[in-house]
């Protein structure tokens, strides 16, 4: 395996604690939503379309805002991650954030017995090395190497615990979807990056639409991975409800 794919596809290991990980640039300063423009290459621009066609509006904004989330933390927190705009890793890291749910369509969460982000990371290694896998005969493919880190932080995008190691990929999909889905780790984006990120992206109602996701999922398959997480749609929810106090409670009724 090379150390050079291992660098540029983001699959350096990291610990699994996220507290183990302390921000060499603490206090961020506001990140401008100009800054965290989506890639443009062919293959991003490939799966941008697909999962449009695929998710509903709420889950792609999600997925946008959850790559914004991402970009914005590691710029400013962890520069020596190198997520620099139109890096190797920024296109990686912007595969893994558009694909992450696109096992909880209404048609992919039960047309498997797979738990979503299961089946989402084998999907997202075919369809990114395959063409055809997204209804093409030609376009854009991702390397190997490339592909199984979008894999391999999709599998375990929700596999938030404290033991053993992640790659630096699921860091950044653990950041995202934990900030957007339940307010945590504001501490390491400047609140005015939050604005400027709903703004571009809406979440009006965001916080309910998943919990519902996640209620599906486990009525269908009560041995889902996203069972393991305690008290999940409790967190989901407070964190778009007002009378909680939720982070992101003031911007789910726009």
């Amino acid at each position: 395996m090379s150390d050079e794919a291992t660098r540029l596809y983001g699959l350096t290991a990291v610990p699994a604690d996220q507290s183990a990980q302390k921000a060499s640039t603490p206090n961020p300063k506001p990140v401008a939503i100009s800054a965290l423009k989506p890639p443009s290459t062919a293959l991003a621009a490939r799966v941008d379309e697909y999962v449009r066609s695929k998710l509903d509006a709420d889950t792609y904004r999600h997925s946008l805002r959850v790559y914004s989330y991402g970009c914005a933390i590691a710029r400013e927190c962890f520069p020596e991650f190198g997520l620099t705009a139109g890096s190797e890793l920024d296109e990686t890291w912007f595969l893994t954030a558009m694909l992450h749910d696109i096992g909880t369509t209404a048609e992919n969460l039960t047309s498997t017995r797979l738990s979503y982000e299961f089946w989402a990371g084998y999907h997202a290694l075919a369809l990114l090395q395959d063409p055809t896998v997204t209804g093409g005969s030609t376009g854009a493919v991702a390397p190997r190497d490339q592909a199984e880190s979008v894999a391999e932080a999709i599998i375990r995008h929700q596999d938030v615990q404290d033991k053993g190691q992640i790659t630096l990929v699921t860091r950044l999909i653990h950041w995202g979807t934990l900030l957007d889905n339940i307010g945590a780790g504001a501490e390491l984006i400047h609140t005015e990056t939050i604005q400027s990120v709903v703004k571009e992206y809406p979440r009006p109602g965001w916080s309910g639409c998943f919990q519902r996701t996640v209620e599906k999922e486990k009525s269908v398959k009560p041995y889902a991975m996203v069972s393991r997480i305690e008290g999940f749609e409790e967190a989901i929810r407070k964190n778009g409800d007002g009378s909680a106090g939720g982070l992101m409670a003031k911007y789910d009724g726009e």
